[in-house]
């Protein structure tokens, strides 16, 4: 080339032009020249001057490549690879424009570089076949994954070898957000899927490019050994070092190649820049050129890479063309030049005038950096924290909503069965928690009595303890029946004068004796406990999950019903729900959870539930209380039989919202006018009470305990002159005990109903043999003499099944609040659910707050005649 076709240094700029530039979309891509800028004065001075023109917004690397070439074969390949190549990907990979378009990754050249550097010797022939690879492959996964280095020395450290290049050179390909994830991920999974999550894409390129004859080997591994065991000795060189630069500028294009369904963060807008300086005839530069031009003459892929060379000389040319070549001109001869496979087809060079000595000289590129477009890549980058804020905040928020809605319970989806009700709609000590517990403790409120809190609690976890030991008499005897029974009623509530609390403690007391028992009788059982909220307001919300958990339990145990009958098999694989007891009293929301429980299939016994007409509500249902008008039937009798003076005139509370209430005093009502010739009247005003004085004058209180509270503090009779006062129902013993042991609370005559206080009871000490906890007690007992039922009967024990046998049982003769007896062949439908001829005691509190027994009616087994009508003990 003549000195006449040299360019001025100002005109460098327009010859070159942004090649860098990536088109838009659906704009043609050209190929990219390796440029070589030659003068023999300060030459890669061009060079350094692009390089920082391109500054941090274009990916690129200065590489000195004025290294002779070794003569031996294997020194020149490890020379290129350790000086050359892997800087070439340590610089685009780590370049400072991955802020702004994304890390340029080398998974290919990553390995290619990590297997050859090894220089293993062939293994033994008895060794299993590819032993080597496999191990070495093992190990670059996990280095990869976990972003570990073998040694410390930085690339450019003096004999510092590459021999971590996998991870130096290719890092794990994922975001700092997914980091930790696949570090987790990593350890669940086995080696094999380890190395296919990292490896596939490499190793099917590895079998599929065009050197080393990758086709004689029968798979990855076997490619591989071959690559581990001295490639200098068994491969040819030329042909390894072609390998490497193929997978490097695979490598760049797979990263600028536009896929659909490769869709990127971060949009990459330049092609890297590789610039050499040094190049001259016999260096390391020009072995890479022409690596690159034959690479991409036989391969005939496109890569992105733009190549600018700096060096006194030009390189040889086998054609020299006839004119100096422009960029238009080499465009127009490089098809024909890649079919001939000229060394030379991509090589461009450009002779430029040397700077002048005499002045500064200008520089070819300016000074300033090359402009970068920075607001998408930093969108982009805040994409991820935003999305992970996001998440976090939308987390937290289902969690606080879910842990509010699930009673604050830390773990709320293990408690799916309960939510928050909250009245006011304001969160604070009205909420209540209702709904069925898989571990979860009711607690009464705040201003709840401590003890009573105490007892509650510690009776629930008394529960926990003993669903426990069932669970464990279970896997031990597999084939006794395991049913669960749920207790059902009303364990919060908003006032903290209600007695409600000491009832539903006295009701649990019993449970847990009657579970205690089932254990010690064979009979491993697991009770569930469901509050139904303050006067059972949710009642029918919580039957429906009840019955949900009842279904879910139904459908396991039919699934693996096939398994049952094999020789130490469990009868059911998950305990059934076989019957609730329980159910807060008699209310209008009692009857609709009722009504939920029976289409449900489930069997439920009522505790104290007594109003005449609850049997109506479902045909699963039976009670364990008499009826309201058999409680009638007794307060009749006392009164006209057992009083010291005839009454001349009966006044009768109720509570118009109540049907236990308004039920009780209808009965008590017409019991007493038709049949007992006695005056009565109702009222629902505690007003008319306050005077009703003397002995002449009786108030029957048909109410809940919380308004009979405030009727005692209304009394308005004088001392010598107190009003004789009957309260009708178990409740109203707690409310009258508090009152008679205040020494300053006056002193009427107080009589009240009891379903449970007998005087034949054989541990009159034990609680579980007094009040509610009688009544509870046999409720589970009655559902126990069901259940013993199967034990000898393969049948499968569900709801259906369960009531099937308590329709056939027919009750209990011999229970602590008198007999259970019902008549399935009677005429009357409702003596089919509900007890015939239960037990009712009238009984008398004294001033000392000690109750005594004044009239026993009914079956209560006082002795074994079992005599009918009823029985004066008052003296």
């Amino acid at each position: 080339m003549s000195e006449n076709s040299t360019i001025p240094v100002k005109e460098l700029r327009s010859v070159i032009g942004s090649r860098w530039r990536r088109p838009r979309l659906l704009t043609a891509v050209g190929d990219q020249p390796m440029f070589h800028l030659v003068r023999p004065d300060r030459p890669d001075d061009l060079t350094a001057q692009l390089g920082g023109h391109l500054g941090s917004g274009v990916p690129h690397v200065l590489i000195s490549a004025d290294q002779p070439l070794p003569e031996n074969d294997l020194d020149r390949s490890v020379l290129m690879r350790e000086q050359l190549l892997d800087k070439v990907a340590l610089g685009l990979g780590g370049h400072d424009s991955r802020r702004w378009q994304g890390r340029i990754r080398f998974h290919r050249y990553a390995l290619a570089s990590y297997l050859l550097q090894h220089e293993l010797e062939p293994p033994e022939p008895d060794e299993v076949p590819n032993r080597q690879a496999r191990a070495l492959l093992r190990t670059y996964a996990r280095s990869r994954l976990l972003r570990l280095k073998s040694r410390s020395a930085e690339p450019d450290g003096a004999g510092s070898r590459f021999d971590a290049a996998a991870t130096r050179v290719e890092p794990l390909a994922l975001p700092w957000y997914l980091a930790l994830p696949s570090l987790v991920l990593f350890y669940l999974l086995p080696p094999v899927i380890q190395r296919g999550v990292v490896l596939r894409r490499p190793a099917r390129w590895f079998l599929r490019q065009h050197y080393l004859s990758p086709r004689e080997s029968a798979d990855f591994a076997s490619f591989a050994q071959r690559l581990l065991t001295t490639p200098s000795v068994h491969e040819n060189a030329l042909q390894v070092r072609k390998f490497l630069v193929h997978a490097l500028l695979e490598d760049l294009a797979d990263a600028y190649a536009r896929r659909v369904w490769r869709w990127r963060w971060m949009r990459r807008d330049n092609y890297p820049v590789l610039l050499l300086q040094g190049v001259t005839p016999g260096t390391t530069g020009e072995l890479l050129i022409r690596l690159i031009n034959d690479v991409r003459n036989e391969t005939g892929a496109w890569d992105p890479l733009l190549v600018v060379a700096s060096g006194t000389e030009e390189l040889p040319h086998d054609d020299p063309p006839a004119e100096p070549l422009t960029v238009q001109g080499w465009q127009h001869r490089l098809q024909e030049a890649r079919r001939k496979r000229s060394p030379t087809a991509w090589y461009l060079p450009i002779r430029v005038e040397d700077p002048p000595t005499d002045v500064e000289p200008r520089p070819a590129f300016p000074r300033g950096q090359f402009p970068i477009r920075t607001t998408r890549a930093r969108i982009l980058r805040f994409v991820p924290v935003a999305i992970a804020g996001v998440v976090v905040l939308g987390a937290g928020t289902w969690y606080l909503h879910e842990w509010n809605a699930h009673c604050r319970t830390l773990l709320p989806w293990t408690e799916p069965g309960l939510s928050r009700i909250d009245p006011d709609g304001f969160g604070g000590a009205r909420g209540e928690c209702v709904g069925v517990s898989a571990g979860y403790m009711f607690s009464p409120p705040e201003n709840a009595d401590d003890k009573t809190r105490e007892e509650l609690l510690g009776l629930q976890d008394r529960v926990r303890e003993l669903n426990a030991a069932a669970e464990e008499r279970h896997r031990n005897e597999p084939e006794l029946p395991y049913p669960t029974i749920v207790y059902f009623s009303v364990l919060t509530t908003s006032n903290s004068d209600s007695t409600t609390l000491a009832a539903a403690l006295e009701e649990l007391r019993g449970v847990v004796d009657a579970q205690n028992r089932s254990r010690l009788a064979r009979l491993p059982m697991r009770v569930v406990i469901a509050n139904g909220g303050e006067e059972m307001r949710h009642g029918a919300e919580v039957a429906e999950r009840i019955g949900e958990l009842a279904r879910a339990a139904e459908a396991e145990n039919i699934a693996a019903r096939g398994e049952s009958t094999r020789s130490g098999t469990a009868r059911e694989a998950t305990s059934p729900v076989v019957g609730v007891v329980g159910l807060g009293g008699s209310r209008k929301t009692t009857k609709e959870a009722i009504s939920v429980l029976g289409r449900h299939g489930l069997p439920s016994i009522g505790i104290t539930t007594s109003e005449d007409h609850m049997w109506k509500s479902s045909k699963l249902y039976f009670q364990i209380a008499p009826p309201n008008r058999d409680q009638a039937r007794v307060v009749g009798e006392y009164l006209q039989h057992h009083v010291e003076a005839r009454p001349r005139r009966v006044i009768i509370f109720k509570d118009p919202g109540d049907d236990y209430s308004v039920n009780l005093a209808e009965d008590l009502h017409h019991e007493l006018t038709a049949n007992r010739g006695i005056a009565a009247d109702t009222t629902d005003d505690l007003a008319e009470l306050e005077f009703a004085c003397g002995r002449d004058s009786v108030v029957f209180f048909a109410g809940r305990s919380e308004q009979l509270n405030e009727l005692l503090t209304r009394d308005r009779c004088d001392p010598g002159n107190p009003a004789r006062l009957i309260a009708g129902d178990d409740v109203t013993k707690y409310v009258l005990n508090r009152r008679v042991s205040n020494p300053d609370a006056p002193r009427p005559q107080l009589d009240y109903v009891s379903f449970n206080k007998l005087p034949h009871a054989e541990r009159a000490d034990d609680d579980a043999d007094q009040g509610r906890s009688a009544l509870a007690r046999d409720a589970i007992d009655l559902l126990s003499t069901a259940i013993n039922q199967f034990k000898d009967d393969p049948l499968p024990l569900t709801g259906i099944t369960t009531w099937n046998e308590l329709s056939h049982v027919g009750g209990m003769s011999r229970a602590t609040t008198g007999a259970i007896v019902y008549d399935p062949t009677g005429s009357d439908p409702s003596k089919r659910q509900v007890p015939v001829n239960k037990a009712i005691t009238i009984e008398h509190i004294d001033s000392a707050g000690r109750s005594r027994t004044l009239l026993v009616c009914g079956d209560h087994q006082a002795n074994d005649n079992r005599p009918a009508g009823c029985t004066w003990l008052g003296g």
